[in-house]
Formats: C-alpha cells, structure tokens, sequence
C-alpha cells in the first residue's frame, strides 16, 4: 500500500499525461511534444554556458561556488524543469473552456442593453455558445434549459443581472480539471488509540499522509465529532443500557432509528476529540465539526443522520469549485461511508479511497466492497489511482447544474432556520470552519 504512494511525481500531477480528462485531445501532440521536449533537455547545455559566464565574472571561492550550484541544479532536475514545461504547454494549449475575458466578452454581445442584465433569449444563446465549446455533440433539452434559467434566476423575475449571472456561470462551469477535494474523516485521538479504537487507525493516517504528500488537493477538509457531554449515541446517558447495544431512538423529526450505543467519545475539548499528533495538517485546511446536536448522531461530514441539519461542507465545497471528491479515515463502513454517500448526492464525483481507511467490521469480501458503494454512487478506489481521470461532458455538466439548482432550493428554505440553532449548528460551524482545531 505505501509503496504505490511512491510513485513518481509526475504520474500523480493533476495535469500529468491523459489525467485531466482531456488527454487526447490535446494541442500539444506528436512531433510538437517530442519538439517541445527535446528542446528542454538539450537546453541543458545553455544553461551550462550561462553558468561559466556568470562564474567567471566573478573572483576567487564565489565563482566556483556559483558554478558548481548552477552545475548541479542542471544536472539534478532538467528532467523534472522539461516534464513541467511540456505539460504547461499542453495544458494552455487544450483549455477548451471559457476563461475570464473570453466569457466577459460572450456576456457583452449577450447582454440586454435597454434594461441591463439577461433576458431568457440572450441566456439561451450564452448556454448555446458554452456547451459548443465544451461538449458538440450534447443536445440542450428543453428541460435542461429550463434547469439552467432556474439556477441563474434565482428571483423568478425573467431576467438576470450581469454579476449573478457571471458568478453562476463561473460556479456552474468549472475549469478543465475540475478542482479535487480530499475529506479526512475522523482522524482524532478516541478513534486511533482511545475510547473507540478502530483497528489499524494508525495505518490510515499514515497512508493519508502520503497520499497527501503524492498528490496535491485544491482543498483539504477535516471533519471531527464534536459532541455534547450528553449528546444520544454514549451508552453511558442510557439508564440500562450496554455498550455497543441497539437502541430505538425518537429522532427530532419523529421517525423512530436504531442507535448504536458508543462508548463516550470525542467529548468537545476533551484529550480524545483532537486530532491525532501524527496525522498532517496546513494551515490552510478546512475543519467542519459535526455530532453537535444532543438528540442525533451525525456520521457523515454532510448531514446528520435524519438530514435535520447540514453542516458547511457542502457549501464550502461548491464555493471552492470542487467537483472531485476523495474520502479517507475512520471508520469505513459508518462516518467515512456516510461521508462518500452523501458526496455524491450532493452532485460530487466521489471517490472512496479504501488503504486510506479502515473499518469497525470489516468487509472480507472486497468485490462486495466495491459493488456496495458503487449502488449509491461512490467509486472504490485506492492511493494508486488518485487523481481518478475525469470525463467532463454535456451530460455531467447538466447534472452538475441540476443538483446546484436543487442545492440553492434547499438552502434558501433552510438557511434561515438552522443559522438561529442554539445547539451550534451551520453558524457555528461557519465561525470555525477555516480554523485547524477551534479547541487548540
């Protein structure tokens, strides 16, 4: 498992050969690219010449010093300088999609002059003009129209103003790629050595860190329970029950679930709720807490367990751009399963990155592993095969749009409510989601 993390670098380069979806159709291709690479590496003997002149127009110690850094940079990593160059190249030269300026100027031949902003016929041509550009051969339905005026429109009044316009646009169309999310489930202290120890906890974070290591995530999230003194799922807040027991509870919404009956675990600010010392954090990483509310349990990063409340993951995720998701941590078969379920609801490409988790009861049976989660939407995979190649196309875009136009429904009707909750719901979450451990 570790040593299919210790692939080379490039293999595992977001823009590396054919892993962008686009790797056959690229600008750059046959005696161009053999062209463009041979010319980096014979290259090497300019950069020789450069060193010599700069060497020798300098006295003494210093001028061999300089010479021998520049010598051995050259010598190191021409190959690495030319792999970067060539698919810099490609990638510039195949982005079949709108940038900035480009889509600035579809927006003025489109807009509405008299009234400002865009009618129904000008949004149309818009939705005309970017779907020839990403996928020619996808057919706009009546109904896929109708799903984008719906997203872009979001007052019903038959006309759009130019800055919601473009910032929807930009939301829904994503760049080439696609921006790729890395979701560590769990990662704390009661799950690796405590309370709730899951077996080979300590394997996990360290095939987390170098995947991490191998590949770089545009976003990295953390999520980690977070629970009340006297949050249901402890067994101990049960008079007469046993550990690891079922147990029938009433959950907010009145349908009646079987809760697991868990030793207490990651108590907030407790020793046992922070994350464990070995697993690698950045200052740029995005903590969403869930289990706060007393009466559910929440298993996945998304909801929790009746979908009363949302935590931020997946507004941050959408904001961010990201349409990849890979899920990692503990436990497999409860939070990091939840987590790659509800991904893919909400509209993500998501990935279950199996030697980067491990479970309570394990699956003995991989293949029924994989067919499981592959009826819910979520792809098995291992580190070894990350970044999974995307396949971006008319039909993914519009399920994109789709699932954006419902998430937007969804948020309107409930945003309001859940932001007022006193039990440290979204609003809670918000004020700490940027910050590595809100405890520390």
């Amino acid at each position: 498992q570790t040593s299919a993390m210790e692939e080379p670098a490039r293999r595992r380069r977001g823009v590396a050969d054919g892993e962008t979806g686009y790797g056959k159709e690229r600008g750059v291709v046959g005696s161009d690219v053999q062209g463009a690479r041979s010319w980096c590496i014979e290259s090497g003997f300019g950069h020789c010449v450069f060193a010599l002149v700069v060497a020798l127009a300098l006295p003494g110690w210093l001028m061999l010093l300089v010479f021998l850094l520049l010598g051995a940079r050259m010598l190191l990593k021409p190959a690495a300088r030319s792999c970067r160059l060539v698919e810099t190249c490609e990638l510039l030269s195949s982005t079949k999609l709108m940038g900035d300026d480009e889509l600035d100027r579809l927006l003025d031949q489109h807009e509405d002059r008299q009234g400002g902003g865009f009618m129904r016929e000008g949004r149309d041509a818009v939705f005309t003009e970017l779907f020839g550009r990403m996928d020619p051969g996808y057919v706009l339905e009546s109904s896929d129209r109708e799903c984008l005026h719906n997203l872009l429109d979001l007052d019903s009044d038959g006309r759009a103003t130019r800055d919601l316009f473009r910032r929807s646009l930009k939301l829904w169309y994503p760049p080439l790629r696609g921006k790729t999310a890395l979701i560590i489930v769990d990662l704390q202290n009661d799950f690796v050595t405590g309370s709730l120890k899951v077996a080979e906890g300590e394997q996990a974070i360290r095939n987390t860190n170098a995947l991490r290591k191998a590949f770089k995530f545009d976003l990295v999230a953390h999520t980690r329970d977070w629970h009340p003194k006297d949050h249901c799922s402890f067994w101990d807040n049960h008079e007469g029950a046993e550990m690891y027991s079922i147990k029938e509870l009433t959950l907010p919404d009145g349908t009646v679930t079987d809760q697991v009956m868990w030793p207490r675990h990651c108590v907030q600010h407790s020793h046992g709720s922070q994350f464990h010392p070995n697993l690698d954090i950045e200052q740029s990483d995005v903590v969403v807490s869930k289990g706060l509310r007393t009466e559910v349990d929440s298993y996945s990063g998304f909801f929790d367990n009746c979908k009363g409340s949302e935590t931020m993951m997946r507004r941050i995720m959408f904001e961010s751009g990201v349409t990849q998701v890979y899920v990692v941590g503990l436990a497999l078969d409860f939070c990091v399963g939840w987590t790659s379920q509800d991904a893919a609801s909400c509209g993500f490409d998501s990935f279950l990155v199996a030697d980067c988790a491990r479970a309570v009861h394990p699956e003995p049976d991989h293949k029924k592993l994989v067919a499981d989660f592959a009826a819910k939407g979520v792809t098995v995979i291992d580190s070894s095969q990350v970044p999974v190649q995307r396949n971006f196309n008319g039909e993914t875009a519009m399920k994109l749009a789709r699932k954006l136009s419902q998430w937007r429904v969804e948020l309107l009707a409930t945003s309001r409510s859940q932001a007022q909750t006193p039990d440290g719901g979204p609003a809670k979450a918000h004020e700490e989601y940027k910050r590595k451990d809100s405890s520390d």
